[in-house]
């Protein structure tokens, strides 16, 4: 699986950002409070959607700070093929929506379901956190190649 772009259309503090990925690592450095942390939560809504409303904080940690339709939508590769999800999100969970596209035809796909980001790594969404994103806090000075 690979990462080729996402577009934001309202999450967070993030508005109408389009964002490439390169092959390979990608590292984004940002002033703190810019968002960086917000972009990794897109990408897991993306792939994972949000969790049930009873335990998931997030929903309304990321609502769009200037309003609007909030989600977007990642391209990515997998199995020789390209793909775009698309999601928005609601209040509640019931409201949110989830669309698979082929990225060639633009046609409705069913390769994959809601449950994408499990489909593809077959890990949850708090297991997708801990393996696909370091922190700065989680880096010492001995990690730190000089």
């Amino acid at each position: 699986m690979r990462l080729i772009s996402c577009y934001i259309a309202n999450f967070g503090l993030h508005h109408d950002k389009k964002i490439d990925f390169n092959p390979g690592l990608n590292s984004f450095y940002w002033k703190n409070g810019e968002g960086k942390t917000t972009l990794t939560v897109f990408i897991k809504a993306m792939l994972y959607g949000f969790g049930d409303n009873r335990s998931d904080t997030e929903r309304a940690k990321y609502l769009p700070w200037q309003g609007g339709k909030y989600g977007g939508s990642l391209t990515f590769e997998a199995g020789g093929k390209a793909y775009v999800v698309e999601r928005t999100f609601g209040k509640k969970q019931a409201e949110d929506t989830f669309v698979l596209r082929d990225e060639k035809t633009g046609g409705v796909s069913n390769s994959y379901t809601e449950n994408l980001g499990f489909e593809l790594f077959g890990i949850d969404r708090e297991g997708f956190m801990r393996t696909a994103f370091l922190s700065e806090k989680s880096i010492t000075t001995a990690d730190r190649i000089t």
